[in-house]
């Protein structure tokens, strides 16, 4: 009788423990453990991003001198409207006619959203760090882009050479709005609209 007792007593106490230190230590290893999860997969994205960093980095260093200037043409690191527009215009002469109301608009600058670092602010209450959370980032650059609009009056085949021209140059050019009047005497008003690209660094 007392054996039962006993081995009731010992029944009872471990689910009394069970409920009151067991499940709280296994809900708090439960926890640790999913941000520790949370760490390998940034640690694992980390090691991702500095390998292709380092492959950029290597293929950058071995572009000869010419490559370099060519790419920095293509999409330069500085907006240097007056330059554009001087270059645009010499372009024009060389076609036999100006460019006429000429404008570039750089746009605005937008909040960069960079990428979350490794390190990260401790949780509150003591408890684990996030991951996720907000600490230091790692800075990127921005594609922003420059407006470029302007009229011109010349005959249609000079102006498609002048277009022509504007796409075989380095720098990256679209256009974005074209429109066209024709004269009594066959020369053409033109309206054009071009964007143009530069990198902002953060």
């Amino acid at each position: 009788m007392n054996r039962n007792i006993t081995a009731t007593i010992m029944i009872v106490l471990s689910i009394g423990i069970y409920f009151t230190v067991t499940s709280g230590i296994l809900a708090s290893t439960n926890d640790i453990q999913a941000v520790n999860a949370k760490y390998q997969a940034a640690i694992e994205s980390a090691k991702q991003l500095i390998k292709v960093r380092d492959q950029v980095l290597q293929d950058y260093n071995n572009l000869t001198q010419e490559d370099r200037v060519r790419l920095e043409k293509m999409i330069p690191k500085t907006v240097d409207n007056i330059r554009l527009i001087i270059d645009m215009n010499n372009l024009a002469l060389q076609h036999g006619f100006n460019l006429k109301g000429i404008k570039a608009t750089a746009s605005k600058p937008v909040e960069n959203k960079a990428a979350p670092a490794a390190t990260a602010e401790p949780a509150s209450g003591g408890g684990a760090a996030d991951p996720t959370a907000a600490g230091s980032v790692i800075p990127v650059s921005t594609l922003d882009t420059v407006i470029v609009s302007f009229s011109v009056s010349a005959p249609y085949q000079q102006f498609i050479s002048f277009l022509q021209d504007l796409e075989a140059n380095l720098r990256i050019m679209d256009v974005t709005h074209l429109s066209a009047t024709v004269n009594d005497n066959g020369v053409y008003d033109w309206n054009v609209e071009i964007k143009t690209y530069w990198l902002r660094s953060q």
